[in-house]
């Protein structure tokens, strides 16, 4: 409001542990409106996301105690598809303290690994070794058939939503 009082005022990103949720979940926005069709389009590329979310540096608490603020991984809900259409399912850990993933896709469930977990949620198609393929020289890429490295839902399947579970709520929540 013009001419009102001026206050002293700190720009930063700390946040309180306590204003953070049990159950945090993040939607990654992978779509975008596309100016030259005047349409959206889903964007495929490689997004890495660790099992383990520490926000102990953006957190006052933590830096002020060296108390750990850390999230443990849960569930990724998967698009495959284009915008507009395709199809979701998930992977699930319904046990946080244990390393065991299902994969949920309509009435199928599928015991996985992290790993599969990964390679289907992270998008895009997995970087190959420099070293090998400067080893197949110029035309050995230029004619090989590499082995497309995508996950279980194709090139065009990649993680929508995650959902991540504060470790100190874990046995409040699931107890």
């Amino acid at each position: 409001e013009k001419g009102a009082d001026k206050v002293d005022a700190l720009k930063g990103y700390t946040i309180r542990k306590s204003g953070l949720p049990k159950l945090l979940q993040l939607h990654l926005m992978r779509f975008r409106y596309d100016m030259m069709s005047g349409g959206m389009s889903k964007i495929n590329d490689r997004f890495t996301f660790s099992k383990e979310l520490d926000l102990t540096q953006i957190c006052k608490e933590g830096q002020e105690s060296r108390e750990k603020v850390i999230f443990d991984l849960q569930s990724v809900v998967i698009h495959a598809g284009e915008y507009g259409r395709g199809h979701y399912y998930s992977y699930v850990r319904p046990d946080v303290l244990k390393n065991k993933w299902y994969r949920y896709d309509d009435d199928r469930v599928t015991e996985v690994s992290f790993k599969t977990v990964k390679e289907d949620a992270f998008g895009g198609q997995a970087m190959s070794p420099v070293r090998k393929q400067k080893q197949n020289g110029f035309w050995g890429r230029l004619v090989s058939r590499r082995k497309t490295n995508y996950g279980w839902g194709g090139k065009s399947s990649s993680a929508y939503m995650l959902q991540y579970v504060k470790r100190s709520e874990i046995s409040i929540l699931y107890g």
